[in-house]
């Protein structure tokens, strides 16, 4: 059994943000517990805004690294 990284991923109005790290199924048992709290929340809130939408996702590490790895310039001028 090979053992990777995973993120759970919060995406609020369709920007994602790392929250935690560790197993699949670590993560996975978060995810049910935010989105448990997030429906709770959402019913007694007086004040939902409509197009505020929160999900959550377990995305493999390497995955989203590639995905949103920052770009570092590259200076290719020739140094004297």
């Amino acid at each position: 059994m090979e053992w990777s990284l995973y993120y759970l991923i919060m995406i609020r109005n369709g920007f994602g943000e790392p929250l935690s790290i560790g197993t699949k199924e670590e993560l996975e048992a978060k995810k049910i517990k935010l989105e448990k709290l997030a429906g709770l929340s959402n019913q007694e809130a007086k004040e939902v805004q409509p197009w505020e939408r929160v999900i959550y996702d377990v995305v493999p590490k390497w995955e989203w690294d590639i995905e949103h790895c920052p770009l570092m310039p590259v200076d290719l001028a020739e140094k004297s």
